[in-house]
């Protein structure tokens, strides 16, 4: 099991000097998406709890979150990470006129802990080779 990724390069131009300097970027390649109904199958191949109940289970979890966060909380499930808000203002808005219309939703983030870091982390990585993972 190893997580794939592949490396980019890019250049930045020094407003100082005008030279140019490399540098590089990772990213993941995902090699599928487990949507929720995945999830529920796989987990039911190894438990009583039926596919239909998981994914009950899922939904209710998921909408609980999704309240706490509407109602300003902050979510963490234990031992891999914390869901929370981040806002913006509204594009052509003036400091002046900072109001709660002004403000809207940036994103929904997760920041999972060190130790599920520290998890994952342990699967390793693995150079990501077109001509090796397309018909993978």
């Amino acid at each position: 099991m190893a997580i794939r990724y592949s490396v980019h390069t890019y250049a930045i131009k020094s407003s100082k000097t005008g030279e140019l300097k490399k540098s590089n970027w990772v990213s993941v390649k995902s090699k599928n998406n487990y949507r929720t109904e995945d999830l529920a199958e796989e987990l039911s191949g190894g438990s009583s709890a039926k596919k239909g109940e998981l994914l009950s289970a899922f939904t209710r979890i998921f909408a609980c979150i999704e309240e706490k966060l509407k109602d300003g909380h902050s979510v963490t499930i234990d031992g891999y990470g914390t869901f929370q808000l981040t806002a913006q203002i509204k594009s052509g808005k003036e400091e002046d006129d900072f109001r709660a219309e002004s403000v809207e939703l940036k994103n929904v983030v997760f920041n999972a802990t060190r130790q599920a870091k520290k998890r994952i982390n342990a699967a390793g990585f693995e150079r990501y080779n077109d001509n090796i993972h397309q018909n993978r």
